[in-house]
């Protein structure tokens, strides 16, 4: 994820268990061109039931986690948006109040998010090991420059040649291990963004996966330091990625003003109750997930795909972390699609998740969609299966989800009537196709 459109991108015992039982089964997945760009040809696997409750409990309610920070909202109650970026909004106040968190606010927005939206809490974008150039992201080093001034902090791949640059960006890598980094990072970015009266630090690319081959860097003598093999899956790596979090969030906890740190957090082909991703879900205040229920806008997640987010998004609030949910595609959307999307958000919200909806690399915009407006009121129940598919009860109607490669046919109880988002009327029996979903409105 990146700023620039045009670059891209205290548990109880009780909950402690859930949260491994929950993350035992899940993997995340990560981008990479050998990943299918649609789901297989083969069944879906059968969706298992959910095991951990609706989150009632205080810290789910009253996200507060450190003295002097701003809390997040209780997100119970309808459908709750993340605005992902704002550098193509004109207007921060009129859309202000349609959103609980902002990741990467700019700062000459601040004063007018704040006058019409006290609650809302705005965060500074900066990446886990990469320059970003001054506070305001102007001035970025090229690796000429680097190479002269400190040459010592350059991540090579293992050619010893290449900078290990992520996608198609310029920005130079940096060895997150090098205390004189991680200081440059403090003074450069995350004291000025407490000055700035910033709530939160929106740190991106804290990926448990070397995707990109970093392999090492040369010390101030010319001598190369091989810090990783330069293969994706590498423990040290992870380490050095875990250990950066951990230091950080003391750092920013301890501000006179303090910042929570909210992590762009992905796993690759390491699972999430590896010890480094448990260390880096215990050391940020939030998660935001790039991938979500579209893949990347690679495909439709679903079958077990989908259950294992659903499980993963419950256990990280559970834990009283919010959860960001970015769902990004590549095609205009029908009905089906944003009614799936977010009926899959419903379905997992437990008071502390939020949504977002974004073209692929297309962020900074403020979208709306219909289902934005629904009524659905607040969960009255957990996630259940019925007639092969799954429902949660709401205060203001039902969501009924099938995940599975198969359709279903759906009959609802009682003699209430519903509408869809849209306004149109739903007969009490009818198909809901493979990989589809529902949201049952009370007419």
């Amino acid at each position: 994820m990146f700023r620039r459109p045009c670059i891209k991108r205290s548990l109880s015992l009780f909950l402690a268990l859930c949260l491994a039982a929950l993350l035992s089964s899940c993997t995340l997945a990560t981008p990479t061109s050998s990943r299918p760009a649609t789901p297989g040809d083969s069944p879906a696997s059968a969706p298992v039931g959910l095991q951990v409750p609706v989150c009632h409990l205080a810290q789910c309610t009253n996200f507060n986690p450190v003295k002097g920070t701003r809390p997040f909202i209780d997100t119970s109650k309808n459908i709750h948006s993340v605005l992902v970026f704002d550098y193509r909004v004109k207007d921060p106040t009129a859309i202000a109040n349609n959103y609980d968190f902002v990741w990467g606010a700019r700062q000459d927005h601040m004063d007018a998010y704040r006058t019409a939206n006290p609650n809302i809490v705005l965060s500074y974008y900066m990446t886990i090991h990469r320059d970003d150039g001054a506070f305001d992201q102007s001035n970025i080093g090229t690796l000429a420059y680097w190479q002269q001034v400190h040459p010592d902090w350059i991540l090579y791949k293992c050619d010893q040649k290449t900078p290990a640059l992520e996608y198609s960006d310029k920005n130079i890598p940096f060895d997150i291990t090098n205390p004189a980094v991680v200081q440059w990072q403090i003074e450069n970015y995350v004291q000025p963004a407490s000055e700035a009266g910033y709530d939160a630090l929106a740190v991106d690319n804290i990926d448990m996966e070397n995707i990109f081959g970093a392999c090492g860097h040369f010390d101030k003598q010319g001598h190369w330091v091989q810090l990783y093999t330069g293969n994706n899956n590498d423990v040290h790596w992870q380490t050095d990625m875990a250990n950066w979090v951990v230091h950080m969030q003391t750092v920013v906890h301890s501000l006179p003003h303090p910042l929570l740190l909210i992590g762009n957090f992905s796993t690759g082909v390491v699972t999430v109750h590896a010890p480094t991703s448990q260390t880096v879900l215990a050391h940020v205040d939030g998660v935001l997930n790039e991938s979500s229920f579209t893949h990347f806008g690679n495909h439709t997640l679903v079958g077990s795909d989908w259950l294992h987010l659903v499980q993963y998004i419950d256990a990280v609030q559970a834990m009283g972390k919010p959860f960001f949910i970015v769902n990004q595609v590549q095609k205009k959307l029908a009905p089906a699609d944003t009614e799936w999307i977010y009926a899959s958000y419903l379905m997992c919200n437990q008071r502390l998740a939020s949504i977002n909806i974004s073209g692929y690399k297309a962020y900074g915009y403020s979208n709306e969609f219909p289902e934005l407006k629904a009524n659905i009121g607040s969960a009255k129940s957990d996630m259940y299966e019925s007639q092969n598919a799954y429902w949660r009860d709401f205060t203001g109607g039902e969501v009924v989800l099938n995940p599975n490669n198969i359709d279903t046919q759906i009959t609802t109880s009682g003699s209430a009537t519903y509408v869809d988002p849209y306004g149109n009327k739903l007969d009490h029996s009818f198909t809901l196709p493979a990989y589809s979903a529902r949201i049952l409105l009370r007419s």
